[in-house]
Formats: C-alpha cells, sequence, structure tokens
C-alpha cells in the first residue's frame, strides 16, 4: 500500500500557513525531524502520528493511506452540492413566506411583473434562438442532408436548453434581488428594538410597508432595491407605451378633425328634421368622447392628472346623447322616400353611326335590343342620367361600347342633397341601362354575325390560354421532378465518393 504521510504532512502544513519550525515546536520535536518526515527519509513514532491526528482533526488512515488533496476535494464538492441544496430549498421556503405576507395587490403586481420579464425574456431568447440557428444551417450547408439536419438539430436542442437555463437563471436573480433580499431587510428592521411595539410601518408614498394591525406587506414603489434593472425595464416599456399612444393619438387628431367636417357638412339637410336633429347630436357626442380619450391618453404620455369625476361624467352623458342621437336618425328615416334606381333622373338621346362591314356592339344580350328600320345607316338611342353624359367608343376588333361618365360631381352632390332633404333617397349612376339600335334588317343580321364571331374568336383565344396554362403547368411539374431526381444523384455521387476515399490505401500501410 502506497504511503502518502510526507505528501499529505506538507499539503496539511501548507494549509495552516506553518513552517516546519512553528509545527515542530507544536509537536515536541525538532525542525529537522519534520523536514525528514516530509521528504520521507524517517517516519514518526505512534504517539507524534495520534498527535498530528488530534491537532488537525484527521483520521490515522486517511494521514497515512489516503491521498488528502482528494479527500479534500470530494469534501469541498459535497459541501458545494449541499449548499446548492440547501440555498435552493432556502429560496422556496422565501418566495412562499414572501407571498404569505404580501397583501393582495402587492401579489398582483409581482406576478405581473413576472410574466412582463418572462415575455421580455422569450423574445430575446427567440431572437438568440433563430440567429443562432440560422447561422449554423448556414454554416453547415456543405454537408449532406441527413448529417445536415442531424448536426442541426443538436444543435437547435442545445440553444433551446441553452435559452431556458438562461431565462431562468435571470428570472429568478431578479426576483431575488428584487422581493427576497428586501423582504429579509424588512423583516429585519421589524424585529427592531424600536419596532416591537407596533407594526412596522413605512414612507406611504414610495417605500414598502407592513399593513396596520396585519403582517401583510404593501408594495408601493420600492426605492429602496438596490437593483435598479427591473426599475429601467419598466420604464422602457413604459416609454414604448407612450410612444404608441402618442402615435395612436395622431389618428384620434385626424378623426376628431373628420367629425367637425360632418358637423359643418350636417347643416346642409337641415331641412330632414329629425334626422338632422339626430345627426346633430350623434356627431357633438361622437367628438366629446373623442376628445375625453385623446385627454386620456395625453395626460398619460405627459404624466397629467386628470379631472377623473369630470371626464366620467363627460363620458357617460355623451353616451347617452349618443344613443339618443340615434334614436331620433331611426325616427327621420321612416319619413324617408327609397326611389327606384335612377327613377326620374334618365334621359333618352339618339346617335347616327355610319354602317361598317366588320361592325358589331359590345354588350351583353340582355343590355341591347335591336329594331328594324328602313335606314341605310345605324341609330343608335340609349337612356342616361341627366346629369350624366354618354361616350360612343369605337373600339376595332373589339367592337363598339356606349360609356356612360359624369364629369360634374358637384352637381351630382347638389341633386342627392336636394332630394335628400325632400326626403327622397335617390340613386345616381352613370351606367347605361339599355341600348336600342335601329338598322335595316341586313345590317342587323350582319352585326349580329359579326358578334358571334367575335365571341367565338374570343372563346378560342380564351381556351387557347386554358391549353397553354396547362402546357405550362405540366412542364413546371416536370422540372421539379428532374430537380429532385438531381438532388437524390448528387447524394449517390456524394456517397459514391465517399466509399472510393474509404478504399484507398492509407499512406503507413
Amino acid at each position: 500500500m502506497h504511503n502518502y504521510f510526507s505528501e499529505n504532512l506538507k499539503k496539511i502544513r501548507k494549509d495552516h500557513n506553518l513552517s516546519q519550525e512553528q509545527l515542530a515546536d507544536e509537536i515536541g520535536v525538532s525542525r529537522q525531524a519534520i523536514s525528514k518526515w516530509e521528504s520521507a527519509v524517517a517516519y514518526p513514532e505512534m504517539d507524534k502520528i495520534l498527535s498530528l491526528c488530534d491537532k488537525f482533526n484527521l483520521n490515522i488512515d486517511d494521514l497515512l493511506h489516503k491521498d488528502i488533496k482528494e479527500l479534500k476535494g470530494e469534501e469541498e464538492s459535497k459541501k458545494k452540492v449541499n449548499k446548492a441544496i440547501d440555498d435552493f430549498l432556502k429560496f422556496i421556503t422565501d418566495t412562499i413566506d414572501l407571498f404569505s405576507s404580501m397583501s393582495f395587490k402587492s401579489k398582483i403586481k409581482c406576478l405581473m411583473e413576472q410574466i412582463i420579464i418572462v415575455s421580455i425574456l422569450i423574445i430575446i431568447s427567440g431572437g438568440i434562438f433563430l440567429t443562432s440557428n440560422t447561422l449554423i444551417f448556414n454554416i453547415l450547408s456543405f454537408l449532406p442532408d441527413k448529417i445536415h439536419y442531424f448536426i442541426g438539430n443538436i444543435f437547435e436542442t442545445i440553444i433551446i436548453i441553452f435559452c431556458v437555463i438562461f431565462t431562468i437563471i435571470i428570472l429568478t436573480h431578479i426576483f431575488k434581488t428584487r422581493y427576497l433580499d428586501y423582504f429579509d431587510r424588512l423583516k429585519n428592521i421589524k424585529d427592531d428594538s424600536n419596532c416591537k411595539e407596533k407594526n412596522f410601518s413605512m414612507d406611504d408614498k414610495n417605500n414598502l410597508s407592513f399593513k396596520q394591525d396585519s403582517n401583510k406587506i404593501i408594495i408601493r414603489d420600492p426605492k429602496h432595491s438596490e437593483y435598479r434593472f427591473i426599475n429601467g425595464l419598466f420604464k422602457l416599456i413604459i416609454g414604448i407605451i407612450k410612444f404608441f399612444a402618442l402615435c395612436l393619438s395622431a389618428f384620434i387628431s385626424l378623426f376628431l378633425i373628420s367629425l367637425f367636417c360632418a358637423f359643418i357638412i350636417s347643416f346642409l339637410v337641415y331641412k330632414t328634421g329629425f334626422l338632422f336633429v339626430g345627426l346633430l347630436s350623434t356627431i357633438i357626442s361622437s367628438a366629446v368622447i373623442t376628445i375625453i380619450i385623446l385627454l386620456v391618453i395625453l395626460n398619460f404620455v405627459f404624466n397629467r392628472k386628470s379631472d377623473k369625476k369630470k371626464m366620467i361624467f363627460s363620458f357617460i352623458t355623451s353616451l347617452v346623447v349618443f344613443g339618443i342621437g340615434w334614436g331620433f336618425i331611426f325616427i327621420g328615416t321612416l319619413n324617408f322616400e327609397v326611389l327606384n334606381k335612377n327613377e326620374g333622373m334618365l334621359k333618352t338621346e339618339k346617335v347616327n353611326l355610319d354602317m361598317q362591314d366588320n361592325m358589331f356592339f359590345n354588350f351583353y344580350n340582355d343590355d341591347i335590343q335591336y329594331v328594324e328600320k328602313d335606314i341605310n345607316n345605324i341609330e343608335l338611342e340609349y337612356q342616361v342620367n341627366k346629369y350624366c353624359e354618354a361616350k360612343i367608343d369605337n373600339q376595332g376588333k373589339y367592337g363598339i361600347g356606349v360609356w356612360g361618365f359624369c364629369p360634374d360631381p358637384i352637381k351630382l352632390s347638389k341633386v342627392f342633397i336636394q332630394n335628400f332633404n325632400d326626403k327622397k333617397i335617390i340613386s345616381i349612376s352613370n351606367e347605361i341601362p339599355k341600348i336600342v339600335v335601329y338598322a335595316s334588317k341586313k345590317n342587323i343580321d350582319k352585326i349580329k354575325n359579326n358578334a358571334e364571331k367575335y365571341l367565338e374568336s374570343q372563346e378560342k383565344y380564351d381556351g387557347n390560354i386554358r391549353t397553354y396554362e396547362n402546357i405550362i403547368s405540366k412542364q413546371e411539374d416536370e422540372i421539379e421532378d428532374y430537380q429532385d431526381k438531381i438532388v437524390e444523384y448528387e447524394r449517390q455521387i456524394l456517397e459514391q465518393q465517399e466509399l472510393i476515399e474509404n478504399c484507398k490505401p492509407k499512406e503507413n500501410e
């Protein structure tokens, strides 16, 4: 059995910061004896060994036959493991004590803080995961597919484990520093002799405190916390929220401006009675509600106090007026008359056209009517809105078309408002509802024949397009099949090359 005594003696003496002379004096031997023992030249007597074991709290077998370094390492490892377990159990115990001592509002605030922190850490971890995953897959892209995905999945698992551990460590550290450490300090202050006769209480504005007549903690604005990260984090979140609130207020301001414009425009229909009153009521109440919402947002952004009672009263009153306004609008619309499409708004026009061999009209059969008339040219008769005009467009091979357009929209608006004040709702359209073609029988037959030829050629053209599209689709499918085969052949080539490399004789052989 190996004798570790000389090595262990030297290790013990140095660990206790003793010189050979100091150790010799304590044991009752000479310095030369200690030197010989450490050099393994001589061996101590049993009473000296017992004295060394008693002084350094050692076992004889450990001192003589075991390596103290290994024993110390094992002992330190056990202490670290035991300490880690004790710290974990203490963390759980302190957390339970903290939550049992918190007031209900403080518990809600604490949980909300943890949810926000976890959300931010998940976003950060997600960014780390996506960036690392993309980078790793790009680096490994030169490998064969199976090896590429196998190694990539291993790295994915490692990154996920790292992100989970990262999230748990950061969350635990913030929670401990933010709450548990502060809770310990608060309990120490509460247990102080100055606080024995009454329940502990601190500044009501910005510190943690205990409720009177109870041991519940109230978390207000814990400025005592030395860990400023969470406060900065919340300031950043609030800043982002304020930025988006400010952007929202810009859109609300535009909506408010549009309500003011609608308020002015509504006076154009002042003759409608109940409808006008309801329209004004809804616009004014909507404007007041919008202003209240805008003030709340701006007060939040610029940290101003709001007169809550006045705002709530104004908001409820505006909602009541808004509902009453819609009631007046409903009553007012009961007296309105809805006219049919373009009723009383159409005018009839006639146009002469020269007959051409390839002439036909680009209309559906239901939109055009042919009437025989003993004339050499073509007469078109159509109806169009009296505030609009018709345009005849000779589209060549696509036939002749007739289109309606309204060049004066302001005039149309005046007509609509005038009828609206008379409690009439009309539809103003620039459509051409129907066309009558007057021509000789010969010309009518020719026009119809040209239209049929055009339709046949159009159907043939559409059929050819569909055929070519089907051919293209099939060819694209074939291209994809060939590409898959190319990938498979490349994989087989790589496998064959690896086999060839493995079959080559090595240089040493």
